[in-house]
């Protein structure tokens, strides 16, 4: 057997015996960060949801989007058990909205534009959220948003500012849960 493997093995046999914990705090995600972070982007999302208009035309947008479903897992027992699903979910829709709102995404340029410093904030918090998380981040979007066209730009626009308030709601409401120290443990009780 390796040196290595059995001088790991040891510590943590060591470590465990004394009640210390094992080297695990850097990976450790600080959720009361999250939580703020996660309100200031609800913020900011009900702020540029009142602002953004609703188009003049109808547009289908087909493209499907990143969100929460109920499968993730995101109430409060599921939380409670296994925040996994709902945390990777969270990541993905994250990295969804910093593509669409950076500085180089769909309010760029388009119809979107007057709403474009605000939409550079919520990129900025969504990606400080990703490094909250220990997740990495992109330096530019992926060319997904450059499909458009001229008459969907508002349509595009309102549909990612409605997607995002809603999301900015759920994900505030995770973190929170997460970061309660006072979380109530939650009995799954039959009628």
């Amino acid at each position: 057997m390796d040196r290595s493997l059995l001088l790991g093995l040891a510590l943590s046999v060591f470590s465990c015996a004394r009640c210390t914990p094992v080297a695990r705090a850097s990976a450790e995600v600080n959720y009361i960060q999250c939580r703020v972070l996660s309100l200031k982007l609800n913020e900011i999302a009900r702020d540029l949801y009142n602002k953004v208009e609703p188009p003049n035309v109808t547009a289908n947008i087909s493209d499907p989007p990143v969100s929460v479903r109920q499968i993730d897992a995101c109430d409060p027992w599921s939380l409670e058990t296994n925040k996994g699903p709902c945390q990777s979910r969270i990541i993905l829709a994250l990295r969804n909205y910093t593509s669409i709102f950076h500085k180089d995404g769909v309010f760029k340029n388009s119809a979107c534009s007057k709403w474009s410093e605000q939409a550079n904030e919520i990129a900025d918090v969504t990606e400080n959220l990703l490094r909250a998380l220990k997740q990495p981040v992109v330096d530019r979007p992926s060319n997904t948003v450059g499909w458009h066209v001229w008459w969907h730009d508002s349509a595009l626009c309102r549909d990612s500012v409605e997607r995002l308030y809603s999301f900015s709601i759920m994900s505030a409401r995770v973190f929170s849960f997460l970061a309660s120290p006072l979380a109530p443990k939650m009995e799954n009780k039959q009628c």
